[in-house]
């Protein structure tokens, strides 16, 4: 084999054992995933730019999305989200992490 395959094949092999073992799957220990608690006292205000980055800071979440009618969205989990959910008239119906 040449060195190059060798190479390939131990990043591989160590990238399959992180993944194994859970080390590219787990949150920062210093840092709380998103959590909506006091972050809902938004529900009922008129979605803005302002309110969504008050209730990231809030809920602690990395980043926010906004999740309106017929829209869509990744699917994708991330704890680290909040999504803001907001009907036609744009005021904020719901707050969810995900």
């Amino acid at each position: 084999m040449s060195l190059r395959v060798i190479r390939f094949l131990v990043v591989l092999l160590t990238a399959l054992a992180l993944i194994q073992a859970g080390g590219l799957a787990q949150p920062a220990p210093d840092r709380q995933a998103c959590a909506t608690g006091e972050a809902q006292a938004l529900v009922g205000q008129p979605y803005s730019p302002e309110l969504a980055e008050r209730a990231r800071r809030t809920a602690g979440a990395r980043e926010v999305q906004k999740i309106e009618p017929g829209g869509a969205y990744t699917t994708d989990l991330n704890a680290d989200r909040l999504n803001i959910e907001v009907d036609r008239a744009g005021v904020v119906t719901g707050l969810r992490c995900g």
